[in-house]
């Protein structure tokens, strides 16, 4: 039997608190759709209708919102 890895719970506590507090700091549109999308399990199309804007709008949104998600988790220096 395989041994199994060390299971660092401290190290793992910090990045999702690291990428909790990022999300936190998104503009409201990003966040919103992002945590409709991702945690939420919301497709593009629900989203739309959830908050009465067009698709292009939500996918234009959630694109920014990923790419701003990233940048901040690679900088490391939320405030």
């Amino acid at each position: 039997m395989p041994e199994e890895e060390e299971f660092d719970e401290h190290a793992l506590q910090l990045k999702v608190d690291e990428v909790k507090k990022a999300v936190k700091s998104l503009p409201n549109g990003y966040r919103t759709v992002l945590t409709l999308h991702l945690f939420e399990g919301y497709d593009q199309e629900e989203i739309a209708e959830i908050l009465q804007i067009s698709h292009a709008t939500v996918r234009t949104q959630y694109m920014r919102a990923k790419q701003k998600l990233l940048l901040l988790i690679k900088q490391g220096g939320l405030s």
